[in-house]
């Protein structure tokens, strides 16, 4: 009877598990965030003890993103019912090089993946990396792949937007299949190659003409570029100078910081103007600097990511009012930049080391007047060092001793 008993409580118990491990718990999203932060989400169903307070990875969780939200681990779609769907005013961008997995669907048929359609053309996914594992998937609003995406085992896609991969579409088994749905619209857009076994090709003619594929296949495991800064310009105009940059596309950015200097090795902050944070489109920022001072100003861009890691560009000379002639140098990067202002004609330029020994020279077939500038690429800018930069115009020698740091 003591044994039946225990059989009886062990088999009720087991059932309780199987039950709660059966039953999805829902997540809702509820305000901008990262992924992995409770108040990001709020939990409609399926709490209980021991239930995640935010969607955790493998769990069998159906997540709604009606927010937008930043993927800052890696996730994986997975259990009985698991399913993760983007609302027209939600969306998910990388945290930092993350990846998605829509693991196998066991639960029966349904969607791991449903991205739904918005009236406008903003990214409702915007990720590093997706594994699309034996699973469906709708894809009804453009969506974006820095890197690689993969394929394995039977996957059926329905995709009609945009969906653009910055890697490649790696094939790696399976009969997979991409199709256009009823509005027969879908369009693969693959910057690397489309690679596979010998069904790559039945991804390739899904959609017939309705694709570009790269000319070769790309690294995977290469981190794309925070920014990717197409200018950055600095000009002197009515009392001000005028700062302006844009980007092609930006991933992950917090800020940008505008910094300007009076001798090119000491810098301030001037603006500070936010950032996009991920886009892949054209974005255009401009400042304004009151604070100059008469003579050569000097100015650069510090681009700052949300881990706090930055980057700066090149140093812009800008020459605010006239002068007749006037001469600067300042490192950057391991080279000695040179800015001379002249309404002489420049006829040579010479830069010795503080040996004496000559590291450059040039001479100039052609008058060049107004602002000269020159990047030389010297060793020992690591430690403070001195150069002698000296300059033949047609109105005589200006020669300058300048102390260089890195």
């Amino acid at each position: 009877m003591k044994t039946t008993l225990l059989t009886f409580l062990f088999m009720l118990c087991t059932l309780f598990v199987q039950a709660q491990q059966s039953t999805p718990v829902r997540y809702d999203s509820q305000v901008d965030g990262n992924w992995n932060n409770p108040s990001t989400w709020t939990i409609i169903s399926g709490d209980g003890p021991g239930v995640s307070r935010f969607p955790a990875p493998g769990a069998n969780n159906v997540v709604n993103v009606t927010t937008n939200v930043r993927l800052n681990i890696d996730y994986d779609v997975s259990g009985r019912n698991g399913a993760l769907s983007i609302f027209p005013n939600g969306s998910l961008v990388d945290g930092g090089n993350r990846t998605l997995t829509l693991g196998e669907q066991t639960g029966g048929p349904s969607d791991r993946l449903n991205v739904q359609a918005r009236s406008n053309r903003t990214l409702a996914l915007d990720l590093y990396k997706i594994n699309f594992i034996k699973t469906d998937a709708l894809i009804y609003a453009n969506i974006n792949v820095s890197s690689c995406v993969t394929f394995v085992v039977s996957n059926d896609i329905t995709l009609t937007a945009t969906f653009t991969i910055g890697g490649n579409l790696i094939n790696d088994q399976g009969n997979s299949s991409i199709n256009k749905g009823q509005q027969k619209a879908g369009n693969l857009v693959v910057a690397g190659k489309i690679l596979g076994y010998n069904n790559a090709n039945q991804i390739r003619q899904f959609i017939n003409t309705n694709y570009t594929e790269g000319p070769v296949a790309l690294d995977c495991n290469a981190a794309p570029l925070p920014v990717e800064l197409s200018s950055f310009t600095a000009a002197y105009d009515n009392n001000q100078v005028n700062l302006r940059w844009i980007t092609a596309s930006e991933k992950n950015s917090a800020d940008f910081t505008v910094e300007r200097s009076f001798n090119g090795e000491t810098f301030t902050e001037v603006a500070k103007v936010a950032a996009a944070g991920t886009s892949s489109a054209r974005r255009e920022y401009a400042a304004t600097d009151l604070g100059m001072r008469k003579g050569l100003n000097y100015y650069r861009l510090k681009q700052t990511d949300l881990d706090g890691t930055f980057s700066y560009t090149q140093v812009i000379p800008v020459q605010v009012g006239s002068v007749k002639q006037q001469l600067q140098a300042y490192g950057d990067n391991g080279n000695l930049n040179i800015v001379l202002q002249t309404e002489a004609a420049l006829q040579t330029l010479r830069v010795f080391d503080n040996m004496g020994r000559m590291v450059y020279t040039e001479n100039l077939t052609s008058p060049t007047t107004g602002l000269v500038t020159r990047q030389i690429p010297v060793t020992g800018i690591n430690n403070r060092q001195m150069y002698i930069v000296q300059v033949v115009t047609s109105e005589g020698v200006l020669s300058g001793k300048f102390l260089i740091a890195k």
